[in-house]
């Protein structure tokens, strides 16, 4: 059966306030709202509504950040979020169209967003506390469960992927996992590499310098944007530990700057980056 979503554009550009509605046989309606456009919109048009919604933004190295919510008048929500949330761009809201949900569904829709935001490993949570599952029948559970399937859909419609479950490094195309080691210093770095893209992941348990000397300005950088977010990083008495597994802007694909981020030096990535059959990087692709 095809699926029609219809988008009414708030103040006709492609750029501002949007709905994004699934037809008369859906209940759940998105508002996509700009930062710039949160109290306006919210004002018109989701005041004393009972709502669910996630906040997104980008971290320090390009990640996507979220934070999950719910509401009983996104207006006055919002208004606190842009006096103590600084770091979000982008905000979705779940509403009922016929404006039959209320607190107990909301709770349980917050709870799903938190844990789905959680289980998916595509972004940092920003919520400070979890979302414990509130009491309600389970008659009610089915009917948001249900709920929530249309707000994972219209939130890939949208083309946000805060829901989805990271896929296996198989599904993903990852021809390789390198690994660039220091044993004397304690440094071990953990790298996915697509070649069809020349993209590279830093893994989660991965260790790297936290002083350096002879790498590119750009590396140190990267290496500080990293050093300095808990988000990311853990300090250790030698070294800083990955805590989260993160993509690394690298030009042209060269492995030398992803050396560079590890170890805090200057190095041939080439050869530095090895994998689990002692092969290096200039053994498997030497054109790259």
């Amino acid at each position: 059966m095809a699926i029609n979503v219809h988008t009414k554009l708030l103040n006709n550009t492609l750029e501002g306030p949007r709905v994004l509605d699934m037809g008369t046989m859906r209940p759940c309606q998105c508002y996509v709202i700009p930062y710039e456009d949160a109290l306006k919109v919210s004002k018109e048009h989701l005041s004393g509504r009972y709502a669910f919604y996630i906040l997104l933004g980008k971290g320090i190295i390009g990640g996507q950040q979220v934070y999950v919510g719910r509401t009983n008048d996104f207006y006055v929500r919002v208004l606190d979020h842009k006096h103590k949330k600084s770091w979000w761009n982008l905000a979705l809201v779940f509403v009922s169209k016929s404006n039959d949900i209320y607190d107990s569904e909301v709770q349980y829709l917050e709870h799903l967003g938190w844990k789905s935001a959680n289980e998916s490993n595509l972004c940092v949570v920003k919520n400070t506390n979890p979302v414990k599952e509130p009491g309600i029948s389970e008659e009610k559970k089915m009917e948001m469960k249900e709920f929530f399937e249309d707000i994972v859909f219209l939130t890939r419609f949208y083309g946000c992927h805060v829901f989805d479950k990271m896929k296996t490094l198989a599904d993903m195309g990852i021809h390789e996992l390198f690994t660039v080691e220091v044993p004397h210093r304690g440094i071990k770095g953990i790298i996915q590499y697509w070649p069809k893209s020349q993209k590279y992941s830093l893994i989660e348990g991965s260790t790297i310098s936290l002083t350096d000397s002879s790498c590119s300005k750009k590396a140190k950088e990267v290496r500080q944007s990293l050093i300095n977010n808990p988000e990311y990083c853990k300090i250790e008495k030698d070294f800083a530990r990955i805590i989260q597994s993160t993509n690394i802007p690298v030009k042209s694909g060269r492995p030398s700057f992803i050396a560079e981020i590890i170890t805090g030096t200057a190095m041939p990535g080439t050869t530095a980056l090895v994998n689990k059959d002692g092969k290096t990087f200039a053994e498997l692709y030497p054109n790259k």
